[in-house]
């Protein structure tokens, strides 16, 4: 398998339980949406980007990127049926995914990730820190990992990203600026 092309999708398929289900990544973080953010992020390192949203659609359209829903089939198992919608969305050869809720993301963590897989394109590398691992800040091999992960839901009732990853191959890559990493869960995060 090799490296040949790269998109990318902002996740904001989430419920958003802790922050009163306000959609997360049209929330403001330093006076703009988070979602835009962290695709402002990705930008430099992918062809295309994309997001993953459930509900405002139109909203999250108005932020200049195409939008895509979840597929009915597996919604409900968290984060990995926004994976998998994206997986059979994209049309290159890996796709890196960012969470919406994480907008101070730099785009040389996004690249860092890219040679990473560069490197050893046919496994999942995700982003890891001193305050843990980050799997949903990844970037996997479309082809292989779509038919991977739609087995892996088919036939488990465990749907831990991390759990998938292991399964499909992964290997970490270090950050080692864990302010990149600042995850925005409840409404004080946003100051």
């Amino acid at each position: 398998m090799a490296f040949i092309s790269l998109s990318a999708a902002v996740l904001a398929g989430g419920n958003a339980e802790r922050m009163s289900r306000q959609d997360k990544g049209l929330l403001r973080f330093q006076n703009e949406p988070m979602a835009v953010l962290v695709g402002r992020a990705l930008q430099p390192v992918a062809t295309t980007v994309f997001i993953n949203a459930n509900r405002n659609l139109d909203a999250y359209a108005a932020l200049g990127y195409e939008v895509i829903a979840d597929d009915l089939h597996y919604q409900g198992k968290g984060p990995l049926c926004g994976i998998l919608t994206c997986l059979a969305f994209a049309k290159t050869s890996h796709l890196l995914i960012s969470p919406c809720d994480t907008p101070r993301i730099s785009s040389e963590a996004f690249a860092k990730l890219k040679d990473a897989s560069l490197l050893s394109p046919e496994k999942i590398h995700y982003l890891e820190s001193v305050s843990g691992t980050h799997p949903l800040h990844a970037i996997l091999p479309v082809e292989s990992a779509y038919r991977a992960l739609g087995q892996f839901l088919d036939n488990t009732q465990r749907y831990s990203v991390f759990a998938f990853y292991e399964e499909f191959g992964c290997q970490s890559v270090i950050w080692s600026d864990d302010v990149d990493l600042l995850n925005v869960n409840t409404p004080s995060d946003l100051v």
